[in-house]
């Protein structure tokens, strides 16, 4: 490559290149005099006539590093996780079609029954500030292991508490918020640990489904067995699939969290630190050659000289494989530069961050649908015309989950594809509001399935109405709450943690709200008044992605420069 074309690559890069929170180069165009040739030496999968680079670039020194893990260990990883997460969603809902029968024994009233549904839920949002701080600094998974068993003693808890009282009840739901908390932050966490940048967004929607569609298998097999078996029974089946999750993490889910030395793709930024890579890279072009993932067959031993390889590994650090027995331990990594105290107070501080902010509500309102729906299903469907029996209540279930299928597919592999699609069309410049557009669609499904459902309800037509209406209410429902979380960690991957439990808080927040007021509402103003009210609001909040659209990288830029963590000295 000569000077000219080399410069005029460079120049091509640097005209879209900003640095800011989240724009990451992903991509080379395939083409002389673009950056292909500035970008090839890269670690890499190929796409079609360009490259993927691999964000964030695996460690070339060590073996340990989750990034370099077989794809099936990745994914046996990733589905310990989601197993974790759904059966965390199935407790919440699991009495939603046993509000009947629970009002019965403890003798209370519907609005008094759902206080210990949004026990759970409050209690999830206080939880997890206390969780993530321990799996900042002590890895993910402790923090798997601890919550899986609490959790399953407050299962067996709850199994003999609701043949007792609502007191002891209502406690027993207040500690299984407390310990299944991380439910809705370390999974996504999890996430970004194992895989890149460009398959994050698929995987985000299993882990969205795995939350939703646990909201929405719960009630639909708790059903069968509340009406078939008993409200205790539900609590013991629940326990026992614990029982296998915590099985499987014990022996095959190692430690995510890596707290070694990746290297960094960034613009060249002056010749004298251009020189001390290069000396770098020669320490290390032996251990590059040796480990760089590529498909091509051209030469990988240097690096061109227009771009950093931040290298800050040298011969002989080279680090092995640990044992399995060793990553059998409940501790495995440290991260001792973390502040247990620091990493406690960092979600608070995300609250002045636009994009958090805004992404808080998103996914708070997105499944705040499913809450709703597990505290009114009882009063919509048991009484006439439809006097549906606790299995009937379940079934309403199948609808939503549906649509969360849907949602994923939507938000998943095709958001995935949009996202590369626009990367290509930028150079190769990856910026997180590429993903953006798909809140549009997930608002006309919100609407619509809301639209749909409140006015069948209202106007009493067969039950397949309301029930249509939910599954296209769920599909808008899934995509909010999968865009939220893909769009924050990408503009956040460093905070993934803390910015999960500030998104989980809110959410909390939202849910246990719809817990306190449901019931009373639908019974005063209607189904039709409160779904079209919560509709209303839910569009408004999505049209905030047109800001972000036109000015999130400004945004990112701002909080950048502002530098909140540091001015609170964390």
């Amino acid at each position: 490559m000569d000077v000219a074309t080399d410069d005029m690559a460079i120049d091509v890069l640097r005209s879209v290149y900003k640095a800011a929170p989240g724009t990451e180069i992903l991509m080379d165009e395939g083409e002389p005099g673009k950056t292909a040739k500035l970008l090839h030496k890269y670690q890499h999968v190929l796409h079609g006539d360009s490259r993927i680079l691999l964000v964030p670039q695996p460690s070339l020194t060590d073996e340990n590093d989750p990034l370099r893990w077989p794809r099936w260990l990745k994914w046996t990883v990733l589905l310990n996780g989601i197993l974790y997460a759904f059966n965390g969603a199935m407790t919440g809902p699991i009495m939603a079609a046993g509000m009947d029968s629970l009002s019965e024994v403890f003798q209370v009233t519907f609005t008094k029954l759902s206080y210990a549904h949004g026990a759970t839920l409050i209690c999830q949002g206080v939880g997890t500030v206390f969780w993530m701080p321990f799996a900042v600094k002590y890895g993910r998974r402790p923090v798997y292991l601890t919550s899986n068993v609490l959790t399953g003693i407050a299962c067996v808890w709850l199994a003999i508490a609701s043949k007792k009282n609502y007191t002891l009840f209502l406690v027993g739901r207040t500690f299984l918020g407390l310990w299944e908390a991380p439910i809705e932050s370390i999974v996504p966490s999890t996430i970004t640990d194992i895989f890149y940048l460009h398959e994050r967004g698929q995987m985000v929607s299993w882990y969205g489904l795995s939350v939703l569609g646990g909201n929405e298998i719960g009630p639909l097999v708790s059903a069968f067995v509340i009406q078939y078996l008993s409200m205790t029974w539900a609590f013991y089946i629940i326990t026992i699939s614990i029982g296998v999750s915590l099985i499987g993490m014990i022996f095959i889910m190692p430690e995510t969290m890596f707290t070694g030395y990746r290297p960094v793709i960034t613009p060249v930024e002056d010749e004298e630190q251009e020189e001390k890579e290069r000396e770098a890279r020669q320490a290390t072009s032996s251990v590059h050659n040796d480990l760089t993932q590529t498909k091509d067959t051209q030469p990988r031993g240097l690096i061109d000289e227009k771009l950093n390889y931040d290298h800050q590994e040298e011969a002989g650090s080279y680090i092995p494989k640990q044992s399995y027995l060793y990553n059998l331990k409940p501790i495995v990594t440290v991260n001792y530069e973390a502040n247990l105290w620091k990493s406690f107070r960092r979600p608070f501080v995300l609250w002045l961050y636009p994009t958090v902010l805004w992404l808080s509500v998103v996914y708070g309102m997105s499944l705040g649908w499913n809450v709703l729906l597990g505290v009114i299903v009882a009063q919509l469907f048991s009484a006439a015309p439809y006097n549906f029996t606790a299995a009937d209540q379940g079934l309403v279930y199948i609808s939503p989950f549906i649509g969360c299928l849907i949602g994923t597919y939507i938000c998943g592999p095709i958001a995935d594809r949009v996202a590369i699609w626009y990367t290509a069309r930028n150079h190769g410049i990856r910026e997180p509001e590429m993903r953006l557009p798909s809140c549009l669609i997930a608002a006309i499904f919100t609407f619509s399935g809301a639209l749909i459902l409140s006015l069948t309800y209202t106007r009493k037509t067969h039950w397949a109405g309301p029930v249509i209406g939910f599954g296209v209410l769920s599909v808008g429902q899934q995509m909010g709450a999968t865009i939220a979380i893909s769009y924050s960690l990408e503009c956040h991957r460093e905070l993934s943690a803390e910015l999960m439990v500030t998104i989980s808080c809110l959410k909390s927040l939202v849910a246990w709200t719809w817990t306190w007021c449901g019931n009373d509402w639908l019974s005063r103003g209607g189904l039709l008044q409160m779904y079209m009210v919560i509709a209303a609001i839910n569009a408004v909040v999505y049209s905030g992605y047109l800001v972000f659209m036109y000015k999130g990288k400004a945004i990112r830029l701002w909080l950048h420069d502002r530098d909140f963590l540091t001015k609170f000295n964390l």
